[in-house]
């Protein structure tokens, strides 16, 4: 259930329809707190000096105020399909993600939906005495309308400004860097340590410490529930907490068959449960089985596109294409993409302090419940994020030089040696690209010494293997 509700926030974080939803119920709940506190003032036969204002400057007040704002509100909805047009045709679709995440655009709107919807609610009560009816003015809600306005008109200023600094290429790419690093965080919360790598938790038993997945299945059992997918798509999010209950639940082990960012046909294998079927009829047992495949498939969050919440290689791959496309020959922008290895250099290296994903997960007894047959390591995330890379940039000698020298910088941070040696082989897959394009003595000369530069810094860690 957190999965999908932290999946559903995800969704609601990145449209344009929930916080003006938001900030137009709170415009109604205004105008009904200011009504109340007007009809307050009346009856007390008090006045604010500052605040008193007549029926007909009231209603010309609030009526000109909701219409510019109505007005504004649609000229900012322009504006902003406008700026997801041009940050879609340069940086790719899937960065409108991104872009509509960061975007102030839903604040503005909501401002303005919300400053529009508030003075018409009050409008409505403004009265003029006629004969023996007394007439009504709010005179709070009048003024509280009237300051609304002026926010409104500041913060369109506010936007245009964002809007101007949001389509620039440093300003996406370091929102989409952001999110690299926070799924890192995320994901791989644990930094690793000497004492992490080469300790044993001393308060597992020693049975737990060396078992394999076909041991650990052996133990449980040769009854088994394979559940398909119902439907097609890319797995978004895996709720784990809720498969170790349900192996819990049934003294059994989910073999879990795939990971956040797969694409998923109709009828593949999602996973396997494994358990001591105590079921005595036929009827009980398919029970049994439909109940087991329909937890399954709440946990496992199927959908249209992928996302970076439990799926480090999309929040690298999001910066890989602008890199790419930047390196494309209709746009050919060697800078966009050297500031793009630069940031995914710097995320590779905290990814590579952090230790390796988990794939026996316990239960609070220590006993296996969960196996993650596949998941994301810094080597399938580095070599799908930089050889993409070099695949389009070894031609340009400043990227492929600023390759190397991220390469370097993920280096410094790496202690493991199968770590070490798929930065080898990916900076020797970079040399061999770009020896074979490049003819130009000088360039080759620079390219070798920052070769050079990077296998010293490594020689000492591969050394010890």
């Amino acid at each position: 259930m957190r999965a999908r509700l932290e999946n559903l926030w995800d969704s609601f974080r990145t449209s344009f329809w929930f916080v003006p939803t938001i900030m137009a119920l709170m415009a109604i709940l205004l105008a009904y707190g200011t009504n109340q506190l007007d009809n307050l003032l009346i009856h007390s036969e008090r006045s604010l000096s500052w605040f008193t204002t007549t029926a007909p400057a009231a209603r010309s007040t609030l009526s000109s105020v909701a219409g510019a704002t109505i007005a504004l509100a649609g000229v900012v909805f322009s504006i902003t399909i406008v700026s997801l047009s041009i940050a879609s045709s340069q940086y790719g679709s899937r960065l409108v993600r991104n872009v509509m995440g960061a975007s102030i655009a839903d604040l503005v709107i909501g401002q303005y939906v919300g400053t529009s919807l508030y003075c018409l609610l009050v409008l409505q009560n403004v009265r003029e005495a006629h004969g023996d009816s007394p007439g009504f003015t709010p005179q709070v809600g009048t003024s509280v309308g009237l300051l609304l306005g002026l926010i409104s008109m500041g913060m369109l200023i506010w936007f245009i400004h964002h809007v101007a600094t949001a389509i620039q290429a440093p300003t996406i790419i370091t929102e989409v860097s952001h999110d690299l690093e926070e799924a890192i965080d995320r994901l791989f919360p644990e930094r690793m340590s000497e004492e992490s790598e080469n300790e044993v938790d001393a308060e597992q038993p020693d049975v737990l410490k060396q078992q394999t997945f076909q041991e650990i299945l052996s133990n449980v059992g040769k009854n088994n529930v394979t559940v398909p997918s119902h439907k097609e798509g890319y797995i978004e999010g895996i709720d784990g907490g809720s498969l170790i209950s349900l192996a819990l639940e049934l003294s059994g082990v989910v073999e879990l068959m795939c990971k956040p960012g797969d694409y998923i046909t109709k009828e593949q294998i999602l996973a396997r449960i494994w358990f001591q079927d105590a079921t005595e009829t036929e009827e009980a047992h398919q029970e049994q089985t439909e109940s087991v495949c329909n937890t399954v498939h709440r946990v496992i969050i199927i959908g249209p596109r992928r996302t970076p919440r439990q799926d480090v290689s999309y929040a690298a791959l999001e910066l890989v294409e602008i890199a790419v496309r930047a390196l494309s020959p209709g746009i050919n922008d060697p800078f966009t993409a050297m500031t793009c290895v630069d940031r995914l250099g710097g995320a590779m290296g905290r990814f590579a302090e952090r230790s390796r994903p988990v794939q026996i997960r316990r239960d609070s007894e220590s006993i296996p419940r969960v196996l993650v047959t596949s998941a994301d390591d810094f080597a399938d995330v580095l070599t799908g994020s930089f050889g993409m890379i070099r695949e389009y940039g070894f031609s340009s000698t400043a990227v492929s030089l600023k390759m190397l020298e991220a390469l370097s910088g993920i280096a410094s941070h790496a202690s493991r040696p199968d770590h070490l040696k798929i930065i080898l082989q990916e900076a020797e897959a970079l040399k061999s690209a770009f020896e074979n394009h490049h003819i130009v003595q000088t360039d080759r000369i620079k390219f070798q010494q920052a070769f050079l530069r990077l296998t010293e810094k490594l020689e000492p860690g591969l050394q010890t293997t």
